[in-house]
């Protein structure tokens, strides 16, 4: 008996003493970016650095091109607790806090630069803690998803909004993504980015808008005509996770993972700008027509459209001169 209760404290002693086998964290990372572009290849980045730093407790799927979640349903997911991260755009959390409406507009962000100093500013960590706070969403960084131009499957001249009157042009779900094809003239035509080179082809829809590269990398240039740059929207995009998957990691992981989330966007910033020029080339080559119209026609009726829609009015007051404001 006493053999026995020695052996029993030694194996109790022995297994006090060793280690705690940790848990791995799995973090799946769901995006309608298409493999080959730079917001793939940063979510790539943070899935090398997190594993490398964190061997057998991290292990992060990138899952690019909407092969595991359709566009437009990631943010839902994130929230219902079936993601770990995404990369939502403004006109989704709008959809949930449309004080911030505003962050969606047309012609509000300069270029990129002005675009992620604002991010970057005080303004940037006001919205992040709201959409944390409220829709329970970590915002680890912003990246640039690039400035979305109207693209046709046909040859009509555009020089102005009117000119695109009963254009039926492709536009992400969600109803400020509606109101902005309105407000440029054209007629929207919700569709997920998988279906729009079929729809193109077939005529179900007369045009669609994207960043330059976008259009390049889903191959929309081959059953597109012109590129007319509008110029309506340059775009963030966030790298983002679900804030209970946030709160699991350690605060050696947290740290770990929002340090690379910057590092991964400003690599994704550097090659979009030039991606987006690239872009252009490949465009020439395929004898595509490239024109550029007047923004401020355009400027103008977009803002006249979100005012008839009661857009405005939901905004954060003072928020719109704080953009404008930062230099």
């Amino acid at each position: 008996m006493r053999r026995t209760f020695i052996a029993t404290a030694i194996g109790l002693a022995t297994a006090l003493a060793l280690p705690a086998v940790q848990a791995q964290t799995e973090i799946r990372v769901s995006t309608a970016a298409p493999d080959t572009s730079p917001l793939s290849d940063a979510f790539r980045t943070i899935k090398s650095r997190m594993e490398a730093k964190f061997p057998g407790a991290i292990k992060v799927s990138v899952h690019t091109a909407s092969a595991l979640f359709r566009q437009g349903t990631e943010l839902p997911a994130m929230q219902r607790g079936n993601l770990e991260m995404a990369s939502p755009v403004t006109f989704e959390i709008e959809a949930q806090l449309p004080e911030y409406g505003v962050f969606s507009a047309a012609y509000l962000f300069r270029d990129a630069d002005h675009l992620i100093k604002t991010f970057r500013s005080d303004i940037g960590k006001e919205y992040y803690e709201d959409v944390a706070n409220k829709m329970g969403l970590v915002i680890l960084d912003t990246a640039y998803l690039g400035t979305r131009t109207i693209n046709l499957n046909n040859d009509k001249k555009i020089e102005k909004p009117s000119d695109l009157t009963g254009t039926k042009m492709r536009m992400p779900p969600g109803a400020s993504f509606q109101v902005l094809a309105k407000a440029l003239g054209a007629t929207p035509v919700a569709m997920p980015i998988t279906e729009v080179y079929l729809g193109l082809k077939t005529g179900q829809i007369d045009a669609q808008d994207n960043p330059t590269n976008m259009t390049r990398d889903w191959k929309f240039h081959e059953v597109t005509k012109q590129v007319v740059l509008t110029k309506h929207l340059v775009q963030p995009v966030f790298i983002a996770m679900a804030k209970p998957a946030f709160d699991k990691l350690s605060a050696a992981q947290q740290a770990e993972l929002r340090a690379v989330a910057r590092e991964a966007s400003d690599t994704q910033i550097a090659k979009t700008l030039q991606d987006e020029k690239s872009a252009l080339d490949t465009f020439r080559s395929a004898n595509v027509r490239i024109s550029e119209p007047d923004a401020t026609l355009f400027r103008t009726t977009v803002f006249k459209e979100y005012e008839a829609s009661g857009m405005t009015a939901k905004w954060k007051p003072g928020l719109l001169a704080r953009i404008q404001a930062v230099k």
